[in-house]
């Protein structure tokens, strides 16, 4: 992915505390970037060969320091939860495997 694709904004969560985060109000915004979001499709599922569930999505952000998989990710309405980090400071680049964290607009997670 090119960077020069970043053109959806996405806001950052992070836990106000360790432990099990059972409410959005548990997080606080860290901030908003520039992001490539792209969801993942069942070819994409096929390619890999890895089973994708509904509501995945890839996103590439521009390096940023302290970003962990305790984060939670908002796009168009919805907060993601961060499955993997891949960073490559090579290139200066996070790519991000994220699925539905399942919050519902009560703020509380329904799993």
């Amino acid at each position: 992915m090119e960077t020069g694709t970043m053109n959806e904004r996405i806001r950052i969560y992070e836990p106000k505390s360790d432990g099990n985060q059972t409410s959005l109000d548990e997080y606080e915004l860290s901030g908003s970037v520039w992001a490539n979001v792209r969801q993942v499709t069942t070819r994409d599922q096929m390619r890999s060969g890895v089973e994708v569930q509904s509501g995945q999505i890839t996103i590439l952000i521009r390096y940023l320091a302290g970003l962990s998989d305790d984060c939670l990710i908002e796009w168009n309405g919805k907060f993601y939860g961060i499955d993997n980090l891949s960073p490559d400071r090579h290139k200066g680049e996070i790519l991000l495997g994220c699925s539905y964290s399942g919050l519902n607009e009560n703020q509380r997670f329904t799993t």
